[in-house]
């Protein structure tokens, strides 16, 4: 009961700070959007400017996850 009561009376605990490698993922996205193109991609400048478009249409959908087969 005791330690009930310290429970209470103590402070929530502080949240998790976000893990540096979720920062560094984000940063290294956000270089390659801003980057220009490559040229050496195989892709005409049409079909490159298509992908990018649906590359930053998806951003932020969820994607539907696929059940283990066992």
């Amino acid at each position: 009961m005791m330690m009930l009561w310290l429970m209470l009376a103590s402070p929530p605990p502080l949240p998790l700070p976000v893990p540096p490698v979720e920062n560094a993922a984000r940063r290294v996205i956000e270089w390659q959007l801003k980057a220009q193109p490559r040229s050496d991609a195989g892709l005409s400048a049409e079909e490159a400017a298509r992908v990018r478009q649906l590359y930053l249409e998806s951003i932020g959908r969820r994607v539907e996850r696929v059940a283990d087969e066992p």
